[in-house]
């Protein structure tokens, strides 16, 4: 997935930006609290909505992000999926749901499902990829990679993680623990039940057995078919002994015919001779 266009209309300090993204890096340059932090938070919240809880904070995010020089509070973004399809999302902060537009411009919003307290997953649908994974693998804030110069082992041990897992502070190993529990929930082992590995699986299993019962019945068919040639082979063999003895029949008889004009000729010489 790669982000193709930013439209900003208004969000915390950034009012009126336009940002195209090259397919390669796309490197964004600017001052301290120039808003480049801003920026991050203003692509996730594209994706995922901004939140109007405070959830522990003297100010909730939807409050901390109005505005400055604004009464728009809401913004544009256009993206390619894996799949090569062009999305449009626009969202006004003030309200929950966003606009979402395929590449033909017509609203597909509807085809996503509606969380009360999410609002439209169309991006979760669409990557599989919830904003907890979001922010820790797809973005990495400033002050989580800032390290003093005598700290190397501590940053190499960071970017390390960072490759492995997309998270700086996330071992590999935890990494691997949780795509195991995920894939475990998701998608299941041998050992479970009813989950979408188990169901495949069983189709599998399935799909084995048809294919031994036509290998069975193609070896019945096979001997069938051997038995029917003999069969065959009999039938004929018996039409040509039929047509033999009918043959030998006809000799016979015409053998009796002819004995029995010999016969009645020599009677007539015997009656001739004695008259």
């Amino acid at each position: 997935m790669k982000i193709n266009f930013l439209k900003i209309n208004g969000f915390g300090k950034l009012n009126n930006k336009e940002i195209n993204l090259d397919d390669n890096i796309n490197l964004i340059v600017g001052n301290n609290e120039s808003g480049k932090t801003t920026l991050l938070k203003f692509i996730t919240s594209m994706f995922y909505g901004i939140s109007k809880n405070k959830n522990g904070q003297e100010i909730s995010d939807a409050e901390k992000y109005m505005p400055w020089n604004s009464n728009e509070f809401s913004g544009k973004m256009i993206y390619t999926l894996d799949s090569n399809k062009k999305i449009e999302v626009f969202r006004d902060f003030n309200k929950k749901q966003a606009k979402i537009y395929n590449e033909n411009s017509e609203d597909i919003s509807k085809e996503f499902n509606i969380d009360k307290t999410r609002g439209n997953e169309f991006f979760y649908e669409q990557t599989n990829i919830d904003e907890e994974t979001f922010l820790s693998t797809g973005m990495v804030e400033q002050q989580g990679v800032v390290l003093d110069a005598k700290e190397k082992n501590v940053l190499i041990q960071k970017i390390a993680n960072i490759l492995l897992t997309g998270e700086d502070n996330l071992s590999y190993k935890k990494s691997i623990e949780k795509l195991n529990k995920k894939l475990i929930e998701e998608i299941g082992t041998e050992r479970t039940t009813g989950r979408p590995i188990n169901i495949i699986l069983e189709k599998i299993k399935n799909i084995k057995e048809e294919i031994n019962l036509l290998k069975n019945n193609e070896e019945k068919i096979i001997e069938i078919k051997n038995k029917n040639n003999y069969l065959n082979n009999l039938i004929e063999e018996k039409n040509n002994k039929n047509i033999l003895l009918n043959e030998i029949k006809k000799i016979k008889e015409k053998l009796n015919i002819e004995n029995e004009k010999i016969i009645l000729k020599n009677n007539m010489v015997d009656e001739y001779d004695e008259k």
